[in-house]
């Protein structure tokens, strides 16, 4: 392709126009960075067999956008950000960026400052930042500040990482993108994404789901496509309460976003994390490399559809007589590749043949699930909840909607391993917390003898099961009849089985 060196009037200096999509020049790097270099990104039909809907006229696209030179969705609104700032004279005399951000948008800004003269960036992340994400943070050069984020956020609070941020960037040399307010970032999707999906498609787009973090790629690229057809209808996705999806939000954390997401989804959907990684796994082994919050978006799509008879499809056909539906995808799943073990459990991957000759053994951690072990220690929810409790579930609900601890019924005792933090936002009625390291140091001295003389059987309780089976089997190896609760507080969430909320989160 040629590169088009037009787009940098007083930044292109050395750039020569090229063919086979070759950047060469001085400033050749920042011309590769630039999406208008690069042709559209890969919009791929998904075949009937991963498509439940194809019998209805249904047909589903997925826009890859890790095929942008950064990999990642935001690396756009990064993009734009940061053009819009310099060509308005914001980053004269900047030699410092910040931005709130624990992934692709502050490690997109990271890469892109230094194409605009800015050497150092700082994120402030949040303390449940994927490993994965923070070493990538690390490995571009990107100074990290951890935050604790409260679990309802306030967008008034002077101590959030956004005013944080905001804050910082005022100081002199300093900047701060903002992509929770700047207009920049839903206009790179107006810019760039809408655009190329109505081009790639012909126009016959009628359907766009997208999962919803900072609610720019929907707001912006929605906005286009509706602006072109009025009849385009978009799906927000968004996150279940208790279920990890990295870059995407419950409504909750909506509250932080300065963009009329809600004006914008002509449909809001819940989605949680098994539903994400699997559909991102079962595109990943068909030669889709999407990431969880590619599967996210499209488990909502699919969720969406399956609520819409003859009636509700027909206004979403086109002149072809076909619903044709846009899912975007917004990175791939290499940084999160330990987490599909975690949420899916090893069942869901083939077995290793020999493992026992590999130079570096696999070790059973945090992030296991220990699925053939689990049936020795593990008590269901439902089995819990009436071993437990003395009272029927419309009782226990009441309850924990007045947020009243119940007493939990000998010889049980739960033990919530999870943090502070955690605890607050939801427990068990009648558990209590213990510190996971806590226990674990002193389950020989102190916990285990305590169960004996009581004669109490505790049920450990993490958020995913796999820290509880390890306390719950270490503890049978000392003579305890410790159990741990099967799937952990989110497979009870998922039941919708009662809970304690200790904060509501009130959009």
């Amino acid at each position: 392709m040629r590169v088009l060196s037009s787009f940098f009037p007083t930044q292109t200096k050395g750039v020569q126009p090229m063919h086979h999509n070759v950047f060469a020049g001085e400033d050749a790097i920042k011309a590769y960075l630039n999406p208008d270099n690069h042709p559209p990104l890969p919009l791929v039909e998904l075949p009937a067999h991963l498509n439940p809907h194809r019998e209805k006229g249904v047909r589903i696209f997925l826009k890859l956008m890790h095929f942008l030179p950064l990999a990642n969705v935001k690396s756009l609104p990064a993009f734009n950000m940061l053009d819009r700032a310099n060509l308005a004279g914001q980053l004269e005399g900047v030699q410092s960026l910040v931005e709130a951000s624990s992934g692709n948008t502050v490690l997109s800004l990271a890469v892109l400052a230094r194409a605009f003269g800015i050497e150092r960036t700082l994120a402030l992340v949040s303390h449940e930042v994927e490993p994965g994400k923070l070493n990538l943070l690390r490995l571009l050069g990107t100074d990290v500040k951890v935050v604790i984020e409260d679990i309802c956020p306030d967008p008034t609070d002077p101590e959030s990482a956004v005013n944080q941020a905001v804050r910082l960037g005022e100081e002199a040399g300093w900047f701060n993108a903002g992509q929770y307010h700047n207009e920049a970032n839903p206009e790179a999707h107006m810019r760039w994404t809408g655009p190329q999906i109505w081009a790639q498609t012909e126009g016959k787009v009628t359907l766009l789901a997208a999962g919803l973090g900072t609610t720019g790629t929907l707001c912006g690229t929605g906005g286009f496509l509706k602006a072109q057809n009025a009849l385009v209808q978009t799906v927000g996705v968004v996150r279940s309460e208790n279920n990890p999806v990295p870059g995407v939000r419950t409504e909750g954390l909506l509250r932080e976003i300065a963009f009329d997401w809600d004006g914008a989804s002509d449909a809001l959907v819940r989605v949680g994390t098994v539903d994400s990684y699997q559909t991102s796994l079962d595109l990943c082994r068909a030669g889709l490399l999407v990431g969880p919050s590619g599967g996210f978006a499209l488990a909502g799509l699919f969720k969406h559809l399956s609520g819409l008879g003859d009636a509700e499809l027909k206004p979403l056909r086109n002149a072809d007589g076909e619903v044709l539906a846009v899912v975007i995808s917004p990175d791939n799943p290499h940084p999160y590749l330990d987490e599909y073990p975690l949420y899916l459990g090893e069942s869901a991957f083939p077995p290793i043949a020999n493992a026992d000759l590999l130079k570096k053994p696999i070790e059973a951690g945090e992030t296991v699930t220990f699925d053939d072990l689990a049936v020795d220690v593990g008590i269901r929810p439902e089995d819990l909840l009436e071993h437990a409790c003395s009272m029927s579930v419309d009782d226990l609900a009441a309850a924990c909607a007045r947020r009243e601890e119940v007493t939990v019924q000998p010889p049980f005792v739960i033990l919530d391993v999870r943090s502070a933090h955690e605890f607050q936002d939801h427990h068990l009625s009648g558990s209590d917390r213990v510190d996971y390291d806590t226990v674990a140091m002193h389950l020989g001295d102190s916990f285990v003898p305590a169960f004996r003389r009581s004669g109490l059987k505790p049920v450990f309780v993490c958020p995913f099961g796999a820290k509880s089976t390890a306390l719950a089997l270490e503890a049978r190896k000392l003579g305890v009849e410790a159990m741990s609760l099967s799937g952990g507080t989110m497979e009870w969430s998922r039941l919708g089985l009662p809970r304690i909320k200790g904060i509501d989160c009130v959009s």
